[in-house]
């Protein structure tokens, strides 16, 4: 933090490159965020819209403060993530202006020399030995800050429309219902029928265009949330019976076990040991 907040245009609040696991802030985050994915996916959900948002690598991401959210990995390879909270007096202003604001992910050109400015930042921040900064090394961030940003910023045309290569995003309305749907019931016996069914198509070709949008079929995808939730039911509370944990997720006990058996390569029982384990040192 600055001594005098209220000097600084724009300056850090929070800054990391870490791999990330489940996070939720109903009240949200105090200032802007920008987030950046270097490997593996996640999903972003602002609690207060209900839009849910697929975060890939070499994707970019703002959102506003005091907004409720929750993230968390889809894919089992470690989804590591480069984040900057950020304030000032010109904040949103800025961010509206380079059209950062409204949120809506996107894939910068620059994304390495934007995961290297993170970095930098983090570096300089995690030198200082006092809360509040230093004038000059406030000054330096607070230039990185505002050069970060012109390298993420998005073009516009005469048009209005953005001309920089955007997200992927799904545009395809039955793709998203289906998303929906498997986020908010995972937890309940859910056939891969019954989705195409919902969303107007045959299990073929619905297979074949969520295979296209997000790399991962409906079923892996399906299965993915049970067994992130299944580690979260384990450190959540350890004298949950497997069975108990499987009957929570709509699965058979035999099923879920050979299912995390060959996802983490041991059984239910032994990863709740070792998360113990983990959790008392």
């Amino acid at each position: 933090m600055p001594r005098n907040p209220d000097d600084y245009p724009l300056y850090p609040y929070s800054v990391g490159r870490h791999i990330q696991y489940h996070h939720v802030r109903p009240t949200g985050f105090p200032v802007h965020q920008i987030f950046l994915i270097r490997s593996g996916n996640g999903l972003f959900r602002d609690l207060e819209s209900g839009t849910e948002t697929i975060l890939e690598p070499g994707m970019a991401f703002v959102f506003p403060p005091d907004r409720g959210h929750e993230y968390y990995p889809l894919s089992h390879e470690p989804w590591h993530v480069g984040f900057i909270g950020f304030h000032g007096t010109q904040s949103r202003e800025i961010l509206e202006g380079i059209h950062l604001l409204p949120s809506a992910p996107f894939r910068p050109d620059r994304f390495e020399e934007c995961w290297r400015e993170i970095g930098g930042i983090w570096h300089t921040v995690s030198l200082q030995t006092t809360n509040r900064q230093d004038e000059q090394v406030m000054q330096e961030l607070s230039v990185t800050m505002y050069r970060l940003l012109l390298m993420l910023r998005r073009i516009v045309t005469s048009t209005g429309v953005v001309s920089r290569i955007e997200f992927e995003t799904v545009r395809n309305d039955a793709l998203q219902k289906a998303v929906g749907l498997i986020n908010e019931h995972f937890t309940e016996p859910l056939l891969i029928s019954n989705l195409a069914g919902a969303v107007g198509y045959s299990v073929q070709h619905f297979q074949r265009l969520f295979l296209q949008e997000y790399s991962v079929t409906p079923h892996k995808y399906l299965q993915n949330l049970r067994l992130q939730r299944a580690l979260q039911l384990m450190r959540e509370n350890a004298a949950t019976p497997v069975q108990e944990i499987a009957l929570q997720l709509g699965m058979e006990t035999n099923y879920f076990i050979r299912v995390f058996r060959k996802t983490y390569g041991c059984t239910p029982g032994v990863m709740r040991n070792k998360l113990n384990e983990a959790d008392e040192t």
